[in-house]
C-alpha cells in the first residue's frame, strides 16, 4: 500500500513501484465484484486489484479512501496489510467508505498487525526493541511504509461496528518467533448490516465510543411522563445524564443527540393507532446483545419477553460491538427492530409515557440516567461489594440480582434490602433440552464430566483440576471436558489454559478436552447433551447459569454448597460439595471492598471422592438428569424469570404488564417434561402415578430410542411387581426390538425369567451383564449397581439350591458394598440352609441393622431366636 508515499525517480526497496497504476476498472461490472484494496504486489486473479502505484498492468489506480464506485455494488472486499497505514482520524471514514460500496450483507476481510500480540512478543523477549519497532511502526522502506495506528480485537470490532459491520470470524496469527521474526497479525471477516436502516442510519444512531462501543450512548427525553410517578425527578431530564468528552471528533461525525431521539419517537399516529392505546410505559434496556457471554444472553431473553407483553415500548441500547449477526435466530429480528441503531419511529403519545432505564453490563455504568427510574441488574460473587459501586447503587431506584446469595452481598454492603430484588436467570426450553444433536467431543471415554465457565480462580478451576488429576489417571475410562468462556473478553489474560495444556502433555494424566471456541446457544446445548455430569466447584457465583443450562439438557450437577445454586438445586439431581468461608482480603484487583471480602472454599477432597463415586457407580446419573431437566425446563424458564421483572415494573408504576404477559403464555409440555415427571414419581415411590405417565409417553412415541428403552424397562418391571407378567412380556418384547443387548433390557428380562420360574434362563441372561458391567454400566439408566447384580445372581443360584455359589456371590456383593442389606440376608439364608445358625443369625442381624424395615430379615431372625 502506498497511500502516503512520495514519487521517486527510481524503484525503491521493498517491492514498491514508483510508477502510477494504469489498469482499467471493468465496465460493465462483473456479476460478482471483489475488490483487493491496497494490493501492493499481492495481485490476485479473479479480483479487481486497486492501488495508486504498481507495475502490474491489471492494477487499477484509485485512492481507496474515496472509491470511484457506486453504492452497494461490491460483493467482497479484501484489505490486507493496509488499514494500519491510515491515521487515527481516517480509519472510521475509510471503513465507512468501504461499507458504502458493499452490497447489503457483503463481506470484508481485513488483515493487519495485532498490537496486543506484538506487545506480548516484546515483553516475552521474543523481540528486542529494534525488531518490535520495525514490526509495530512499519518497515519504513519508503514514505508510505509507515504504520499510523495499531489494533487489537476489541478496537477493530469497535471501528467496524461504527462503520456498520458485524464480525463473522476472527483469527489471530500468533506465529512462533524461534526461527524467523514474523509479524503477528490478525484476520477479521465482517459483514455489512442489512437491516431496514442503511449504514448512514447506523452511524446516525450510534454515539462516539469510549473504551467500549456504545459506552457513551444516551437518550434525551422529556421527563414530563415521570412526574406523576416520581416527583423527586420532575426537574431532571435524561439529556443531562451523560456528557461527551471524547477529543478530536470530526465535524462531520454525528453524535446521538436529543433531536435524533425525538425523531425516533415521532411518527404518524395512524401507523400505531392500535399500539398507542396499549402501551403503558417506556423501557430503555442498556447492555450487550449479540455477544458470546451470559450477560448478553440474559439481556436478549428478558428483552424478548418484555416485547411479548406488548404493553411496553422497548428501546435497546447495545453496550459492546456485535460478535455475531442477529439472523442466527429468527427471534432476534424483534430485538433489531427495537435496537436504537435501527429502531423505527414511535407514536408521539408513547414519548409521554413514563420511562425506566435498566442497565445490565460489566463494568456497570454508575452515572444515573436523569428523567427516568434507574434499575441496575447486577450479579455479585463475594460477600461484599466494591466501594466504588456502593454509592452509585444506593442512588438506583432498584437493584435486581439473580440469587439470594448475591442479594445478601448487596445488603451486607449497606444497600437498602427493600431495593434489592431477586430476578433469577432462566433457560430457553426449546434450546436447552435433553434431546437433539450432540456435540462431537472426539473421545472414546465412557464417563464425561463437563465444566463450562471461565477458567479462573473464582470459579474453582484449580480445585477441579487438582481433584480430577489426583483421583484419575490415563487408564481410567473418564474424561473432563472444559469449555472455557470469557478468555477473549471478561477474563482475558486470567484463564488457566496454559495449566490445562501442561496437564494434557503429561503421559499418565487423565484425559482433558479443552474447548475455547465461541459457541452459540444451540452448540452449547449440544455440548451439554454429549456429556454425563456437570461439575462446578465455584468459590463465587452470582447465579451459575451453566449449571441451570446443564440441568435442562439432562445432566445432574456437582456444585458448591452454600452459594447461589442453593436457590435451584436439590439432592434429587445434585451432589453439593461442602464449603467453608474464606477471606479474599480487603481488595479485589486493587479495588477496595467495603469490608473484608469472603468467598466460599469448596472441599477439594470431597469433590474428588464424589467424582470417583459417580465414575465407579453411575447408577443415579441418567435418572437424576431426567429430574434435573424437569426442574429446569418446567420451573426455571426465561418466561417465568421475566414475569418477576414485569411484576417489579407493575409495582413501581402501577401498570398491568404482568397480566398481559401471562395471558399470552402457554406452559411448555413435551414428552421429556413428562418423562422427568414420571421418573420423579417413580423415585419417590409413587408407582401408580409413574406407571400412568410412562404409559402416556409411550403412546405419544416421541422419545429418542434410549429414552424409550428406559420407559419400557421401567414399566415392564412395575408390571412384574404388580403380578402382571403378560403385560411385562409385551413391554419387554418392544424393548427387545430396540436393542436386545441393552443392559437395562437384560436386567429386567432376568427379573421376568426369575418371576416366571425359569432360573436357568435367567442365569444365561444375566451372565453378559456381569461379564461386561464395567463398560456397560455407563449405558444404563435403570439405576443398577454391580452389587445388586451380584445379589440377583446369588438369589437365582440360591433358588437352584447352589448354596456355595450363592454365598460366594453374596460375599462378593458385600466386598463391593458392605452396606447392602440384601447381600446380608442372602448370606444368612445360605448359612441357615447349611445349618450354620450362628452365622445365619449374625447376617440377619446385619440386614436388619442396615434396613430396619426389612421384614423378611426380621422374620428369619425371630425364628432363629
Amino acid at each position: 500500500m502506498s497511500m502516503n508515499r512520495l514519487r521517486f525517480s527510481e524503484n525503491i526497496i521493498g517491492g514498491f513501484s514508483n510508477k502510477e497504476a494504469f489498469g482499467e476498472f471493468p465496465n460493465p461490472l462483473p456479476e460478482t465484484l471483489k475488490l483487493n484494496l491496497g494490493c501492493g504486489t499481492d495481485v490476485k486473479p479473479g479480483w479487481i486489484n486497486i492501488d495508486l502505484f504498481s507495475n502490474d498492468p491489471s492494477v487499477v489506480k484509485m485512492d481507496i479512501r474515496k472509491l470511484e464506485i457506486p453504492d452497494g455494488v461490491v460483493d467482497e472486499i479484501l484489505a490486507s496489510d493496509v488499514l494500519e497505514h491510515f491515521s487515527h482520524r481516517e480509519v472510521d471514514l475509510v471503513l465507512k467508505e468501504w461499507a458504502r460500496v458493499l452490497k447489503p450483507s457483503g463481506s470484508i476481510t481485513i488483515r493487519c498487525p495485532n498490537l496486543k500480540l506484538q506487545m506480548e512478543a516484546y515483553l516475552r523477549g521474543d523481540w528486542d526493541a529494534d525488531i518490535a519497532s520495525y514490526m509495530i511502526f512499519g518497515g519504513q522502506t519508503n514514505p508510505g511504509d509507515y504504520h499510523c495506528v495499531g489494533f487489537d480485537r476489541i478496537s477493530i470490532e469497535k471501528h467496524l461496528n461504527r462503520a456498520g459491520f458485524y464480525i463473522i470470524s476472527y483469527t489471530e496469527h500468533n506465529f512462533p518467533q524461534d526461527k524467523n521474526k514474523i509479524n503477528l497479525n490478525m484476520s477479521v471477516t465482517a459483514a455489512k448490516f442489512s437491516a431496514q436502516n442503511n449504514h448512514q442510519e447506523i452511524n446516525k444512531n450510534t454515539s462516539k465510543y469510549g473504551d467500549d462501543p456504545y459506552s457513551g450512548l444516551d437518550f434525551t427525553l422529556d421527563d414530563e411522563a415521570n412526574k406523576s410517578h416520581d416527583q423527586a425527578k420532575q426537574n431532571e431530564t435524561i439529556e443531562d445524564t451523560l456528557e461527551y468528552s471524547e477529543p478530536d471528533i470530526d465535524a462531520e461525525d454525528e453524535l446521538f443527540d436529543v433531536d435524533m431521539l425525538r425523531e425516533i419517537i415521532s411518527i404518524d399516529s395512524k401507523t400505531l393507532e392500535v399500539k398507542k392505546q396499549r402501551k403503558q410505559m417506556n423501557i430503555v434496556w442498556e447492555g450487550s446483545q449479540f455477544v458470546y457471554h451470559s450477560l448478553a444472553l440474559i439481556n436478549r431473553e428478558h428483552c424478548l419477553n418484555i416485547l411479548k407483553s406488548d404493553k411496553a415500548e422497548l428501546t435497546i441500547v447495545p453496550y459492546e460491538a456485535d460478535a455475531f449477526h442477529h439472523s442466527v435466530d429468527p427471534r432476534f429480528e424483534k430485538l433489531i427492530e427495537n435496537d436504537v441503531r435501527f429502531k423505527n419511529s414511535s407514536d408521539e403519545s408513547i414519548k409521554n409515557l413514563p420511562y425506566v432505564w435498566i442497565r445490565h453490563q460489566w463494568p456497570p455504568n454508575t452515572e444515573p440516567p436523569k428523567g427516568a427510574k434507574w434499575i441496575i441488574m447486577q450479579p455479585w460473587e463475594y460477600s461484599h461489594l466494591l466501594e466504588e459501586f456502593v454509592e452509585a447503587f444506593k442512588k438506583a431506584d432498584e437493584v435486581w440480582t439473580p440469587s439470594n446469595f448475591s442479594r445478601q452481598a448487596f445488603i451486607n454492603s449497606g444497600i437498602d434490602p427493600e431495593k434489592v430484588q431477586v430476578i433469577p436467570n432462566g433457560i430457553n426450553p426449546d434450546i436447552f433440552k435433553p434431546f437433539g444433536e450432540k456435540y462431537d467431543i472426539g473421545t472414546e471415554k465412557k464417563m464425561k464430566f463437563l465444566y463450562v465457565g471461565g477458567t479462573i480462580f473464582r470459579k474453582g478451576i484449580d480445585i477441579l483440576l487438582k481433584a480430577y488429576t489426583n483421583m484419575f489417571s490415563a487408564k481410567d475410562d473418564v474424561t473432563l471436558i472444559i469449555k472455557d468462556i470469557g478468555g477473549k473478553s471478561f477474563y482475558s489474560g486470567q484463564t488457566s489454559s496454559d495449566i490445562i495444556k501442561r496437564i494434557q502433555r503429561e503421559p499418565n494424566a487423565p484425559e482433558i478436552i479443552y474447548i475455547d471456541a465461541d459457541l452459540n446457544e444451540t452448540e452449547v446445548a449440544s455440548l451439554y447433551r454429549a456429556c454425563d455430569v456437570f461439575v462446578s466447584p465455584y468459590r463465587g457465583e452470582g447465579f451459575s447459569l451453566p449449571t441451570l443450562e446443564a440441568m435442562a439438557c439432562g445432566l445432574p450437577v456437582v456444585v458448591t454448597k452454600g452459594g447461589s445454586t442453593d436457590d435451584f438445586v436439590t439432592s434429587d439431581y445434585a451432589w453439593q460439595i461442602s464449603s467453608s468461608k474464606k477471606s479474599v482480603g480487603m481488595k479485589l484487583d486493587e479495588r477496595n471492598f467495603v469490608e473484608e471480602g469472603f468467598a466460599l472454599e469448596p472441599d477439594g477432597d470431597s469433590l474428588a471422592l464424589t467424582m470417583h463415586s459417580i465414575y465407579s457407580d453411575p447408577y443415579e446419573v441418567k435418572s437424576a438428569g431426567m429430574i434435573a431437566s424437569l426442574e429446569a425446563r418446567n420451573n426455571r424458564t426465561w418466561e417465568k424469570a421475566s414475569v418477576k421483572i414485569l411484576k417489579r415494573l407493575d409495582a413501581l408504576y402501577n401498570t398491568d404488564l404482568t397480566a398481559s404477559y401471562k395471558s399470552e403464555q402457554a406452559p411448555i409440555n413435551d414428552a421429556y417434561i413428562e418423562l422427568g415427571r414420571a421418573e420423579k414419581a417413580y423415585v419417590s415411590g409413587r408407582q401408580d402415578e409413574a406407571y400412568k405417565i410412562f404409559g402416556t409417553i409411550l403412546e405419544e412415541n416421541s422419545l429418542e430410542e434410549n429414552d424409550r428403552m428406559h420407559v419400557l424397562c421401567r414399566m415392564a418391571a412395575m408390571a412384574l411387581n404388580a403380578g402382571d407378567t403378560a403385560k411385562s412380556a409385551v413391554l419387554l418384547e418392544s424393548a427387545k426390538d430396540i436393542d436386545e443387548e441393552a443392559p437395562d433390557y437384560l436386567y429386567v428380562k432376568t427379573l421376568y425369567e426369575v418371576n416366571t420360574g425359569d432360573n436357568d434362563k435367567a442365569l444365561e441372561t444375566i451372565a453378559p451383564l456381569l461379564e461386561n458391567w464395567n463398560a456397560w454400566k455407563y449405558d444404563s439408566s435403570y439405576g443398577i449397581t454391580f452389587d445388586e447384580l451380584l445379589v440377583l445372581t446369588g438369589d437365582i443360584m440360591l433358588g437352584n439350591n447352589d448354596l456355595e455359589g450363592a454365598n460366594q456371590l453374596y460375599t462378593s456383593a458385600l466386598e463391593v458394598n458392605y452396606e447392602n442389606p440384601y447381600a446380608c440376608y442372602g448370606a444368612g439364608m445360605c448359612f441357615k440352609l447349611a445349618g450354620v445358625h450362628d452365622s445365619a443369625k449374625e447376617m440377619f442381624e446385619w440386614a436388619v441393622k442396615l434396613a430396619p424395615n426389612f421384614e423378611l430379615a426380621q422374620q428369619e431372625l425371630n425364628m432363629l431366636d
